[in-house]
């Protein structure tokens, strides 16, 4: 038996932090581009239909149509302080995204057109479906979520009652009215 606690083999040999990676200077090579210019340009590059991107404004979309479509829906909503102004801008950022959706359906039929079957040329492939309803369910979803506390806030400051819960009955929104008793 041996008394020593030196290690047997290399690959029971403990790394130290002077042993160079495997690959020497290979791994020190840095990828991608340096310069903001170059950045900007890659940023785009796995961006396929842009429904979950980050960037409100994608190629073939136009900043100004964005600041016409913002100033739209934050006149419509009158927005007072900052944190309305946060809400109203979120809602309008997900109009904007509801319509790339809508843009996004539409192309995605109209690539299917040279398909013989009609329900094939009338419905978007089967998976693209399920992307386009998962997205929309999403986006509607925080849409209504927005929209009510905008409501409940701008009721709030105009002295009205803002409910704890709201009921939505035969497509109805509103509170229930008050009981006599209570």
């Amino acid at each position: 038996m041996d008394d020593d606690n030196s290690l047997s083999s290399p690959s029971e040999q403990p790394l130290t932090a002077a042993a160079p990676p495997s690959g020497g200077t290979s791994s020190r090579r840095r990828r991608g581009p340096k310069t903001a210019a170059g950045k900007k340009k890659v940023s785009l590059n796995a961006v396929t239909h842009g429904l979950s991107s980050a960037r409100l404004i994608l190629p073939g979309e136009h900043s100004a149509d964005w600041d016409t479509h913002r100033r739209a829906v934050m006149d419509a909503i009158a927005p007072v302080g900052a944190v309305e102004k946060a809400l109203a801008e979120h809602v309008a950022s997900l109009f904007w995204r509801l319509g790339r959706l809508t843009a996004y359906e539409t192309a995605a039929i109209d690539e299917r057109q040279h398909l013989e079957q009609l329900s094939a040329r009338l419905l978007p492939h089967p998976d693209t479906i399920d992307r386009i309803i998962r997205h929309e369910a999403h986006l509607v979803r925080q849409l209504l979520q927005l929209l009510r506390e905008l409501e409940a806030r701008q009721d709030a400051r105009h002295g009205k009652p803002t409910p704890l819960v709201r009921v939505d009955v035969n497509g109805q929104t509103g509170t229930l009215p008050a009981t006599e008793g209570a």
